[in-house]
């Protein structure tokens, strides 16, 4: 229990106890009672007078204010300055305002790309950090290369996770090499768990994030990432990469469906080639069947097969369903 946040020191908190517990004690009393220096005993009365925790009107016969009434005070007193401090501190905000109309006006101004160029490896780092912070929508992001180390992955699934939980949408396309490492296909599932969406393409592509479709980081150098990044905010080079990524991930596969891709359906065999042909084409079963040189019955089972498999309701629409699918 820490009294010092409504300004009770521990020896003014000492003192007020032994006025508690020995009403109508003198100040003198104290320094024996609880093996205090006078100083010290002096500057609690002190606190306790300015804090109206003690009756001094008479200091051989002194009387402690009552424990609720004192302390309730004290708490509410410091609740309100609490909230003053508070609405200090949200007013703060409306600084930003003024700040974006300075930035806007020198955005018509200037006739420079919007290209930050960062070098250091440290800087690179702190930037992807802030923009990860303060994004509120959407974060895409372009891996071409192999698995992360496991180092990599234990300092990316914190900051995944935070914005995840904050509600962002979380779109990631990587290589098939990227899924070498049982570690990295691990922390994709994880991702995927929470809500990500992650799609794997062996398509080439250049190594990129992108934030709330307002910012974009790309590497320097593609072939030598410790050469630095930059930071792309032109808003029609934004654009452009938005299009870049949409392409990638519309021809991109679903990670989990990657993993275990759904079973073929197995060829159709040369008589039930044989069976979709005639029904299109056959009036009656016995006419089909006889053609076919099987039996009705025969024919019937096939016929029954190959409408399941096409999900169809009767043999016209299997007809049209099996031409769609290409398999007559």
């Amino acid at each position: 229990m820490d009294l010092t946040v409504i300004g009770i020191t521990p020896e003014a908190e000492a003192v007020y106890r032994y006025f508690l517990r020995h009403r109508g004690e003198s100040v003198g009393s104290v320094p024996e009672a609880l093996d205090m220096d006078p100083e010290t005993v002096e500057e609690a009365i002190e606190t306790l007078d300015r804090l109206a925790m003690l009756d001094l009107t008479d200091r051989h016969r002194v009387v402690a204010t009552e424990p609720r009434i004192a302390i309730e005070r004290l708490v509410e007193q410091r609740l309100e300055e609490l909230n003053a401090e508070i609405r200090r501190v949200f007013s703060a905000r409306d600084a930003i305002s003024s700040f974006l109309e300075d930035k806007r006006e020198g955005d018509r101004s200037s006739t420079v790309l919007d290209i930050e160029r960062v070098e250091s490896g440290a800087r690179v780092r702190q930037r992807l950090d802030d923009l990860a912070f303060f994004s509120y929508k959407e974060t895409l992001c372009l891996h071409p290369g192999g698995p992360f180390t496991e180092v990599m992955i234990e300092s990316a699934l914190p900051l995944d996770i935070r914005s995840l939980r904050r509600g962002l949408s979380l779109r990631e396309i990587f290589h098939p090499q990227a899924l070498e490492d049982p570690r990295m296909v691990d922390y994709l599932k994880e991702l995927v768990r929470l809500g990500a969406e992650i799609r794997i393409t062996d398509q080439p592509m250049d190594r990129m994030l992108m934030y709330d479709r307002s910012v974009a980081v790309v590497p320097i150098d593609p072939k030598a990432h410790s050469a630095g990044a930059l930071l792309v905010r032109e808003p029609g080079l934004i654009s452009q990469l938005v299009i870049y990524f949409e392409s990638l991930w519309k021809n991109a596969t679903d990670l989990l469906t990657y993993l275990s891709p759904p079973a073929e359906e197995p060829a159709l065999s040369e008589m039930e080639q044989r069976v979709l042909a005639v029904m299109a084409t056959a009036d009656k079963d016995e006419i089909a069947a006889r053609e076919l040189d099987i039996s009705v019955r025969t024919y019937r089972r096939y016929v029954a097969d190959l409408m399941a498999r096409l999900g169809a309701a009767n043999r016209f629409q299997a007809a049209l369903r099996a031409k769609e699918e290409n398999w007559i």
